[in-house]
């Protein structure tokens, strides 16, 4: 039985957050997921639970890039908390750094919230893009970025369409000391828009299903990646990976078999090799992955490395900043 604390905005809405927490009574799991929704006061109502699998669908947008000179392409974000300081935080959009890379500005469709629920209408923002309006990794070669939204969802709020979505937190990814206990094979979950496809009806994602290619516990090649062996289209650059389990899965910490769910945030897509005309293996971003060519292969930058884009950001942050881009939810 998993026990979530649930929610129900009300009237004269304010901005909260909360935490989901799964827990088996007899058994040793925890779920893991943070999420921006809108109440107002002390009183929360019961709402129809929402799954883990609900939970990562939610948690990811469409990121249309729009330029000057008329071009037009597709990528995947996702909601991320960084900077957690008790009720405050910055609420963001994390992304690679390619998929902005020449962007004027983005298009992207959110969820609009009712009664702490997905309301099935959807409101878009078109969001300008400078220089200064993007955080990126300060590594050159780790392909991350990140996009602050606090001006979005409390405009959201104003206009009574609050947005609904399921945003991640540091401490979805696994710590450091336990990356060595993950199997080397082990079955992951990726959500994202390939090619730009998604269900546009209902304004939601493809989920792809593969296995770990190479050790997570292993820094592939010696960078802070590994390798996932499903199809990587372009458009899912920027895709959460997670290692769901369902059922039952094995705890190799206490060499034990473990019934219950397991739920991490454990990487982002970024690129895939593919084979070119010559026979040659190569590195590939999107736009220019061909099917026939594909290895159903993909890079996966480790969610590690979202704990040094944080400490980035904290290093940037200055009182000014703060006030644009940090959003104060008072807990009930």
């Amino acid at each position: 039985m998993i026990h979530i604390r649930d929610i129900e905005p009300t009237e004269d809405a304010k901005m909260n957050e909360y935490r989901l927490t799964g827990r088996c009574n007899n058994f040793k799991y925890f779920i893991f997921l943070s999420f921006l929704v809108v109440v107002t006061n002390s009183e929360t109502l019961a709402m129809q639970q929402i799954t883990p699998s609900e939970q990562m669908l939610y948690s990811t947008v469409k990121i249309t890039t729009l330029s000057d000179d008329g071009t037009v392409e597709t990528g995947t974000g996702f909601f991320f908390d960084f900077v957690v300081e008790g009720s405050k935080f910055v609420p963001t959009i994390v992304t690679n750094k390619h998929v902005m890379e020449g962007a004027d500005r983005i298009k992207i469709v959110f969820h609009i919230a009712e009664q702490g629920r997905p309301s099935g209408q959807f409101v878009t923002y078109d969001i300008g893009v400078t220089s200064g309006s993007v955080f990126n990794h300060p590594d050159p070669n780790v392909d991350l970025c990140a996009i602050p939204i606090a001006n979005i969802l409390l405009e959201s709020n104003i206009n009574n369409k609050p947005i609904f979505a399921k945003a991640i937190r540091l401490d979805v990814i696994p710590p450091d000391e336990d990356w060595q206990y993950f199997d080397v094979i082990e079955d992951v979950t990726m959500i994202g828009y390939p090619r730009g496809i998604s269900d546009e009806t209902n304004n939601l994602p493809v989920v792809r299903r593969g296995i770990t290619a190479t050790s997570l516990g292993k820094p592939y090649n010696g960078k802070q990646e590994f390798m996932v062996d499903m199809a990587c289209f372009p458009g899912s650059s920027g895709s959460p990976v997670f290692l769901y389990n369902s059922g039952m899965y094995i705890d190799r910490r206490n060499n034990s078999i473990i019934a219950g769910e397991r739920l991490y945030f454990v990487g982002v897509l970024h690129a895939g090799p593919i084979i070119g005309n010559d026979g040659q293996i190569v590195l590939a971003q999107q736009p220019k992955i061909y099917v026939p060519t594909m290895m159903h292969l993909g890079y996966v930058i480790r969610s590690t490395q979202l704990r040094v884009l944080d400490a980035e950001i904290r290093r940037l942050l200055t009182d000014e900043v703060r006030k644009k881009i940090e959003i104060d939810s008072i807990a009930n």
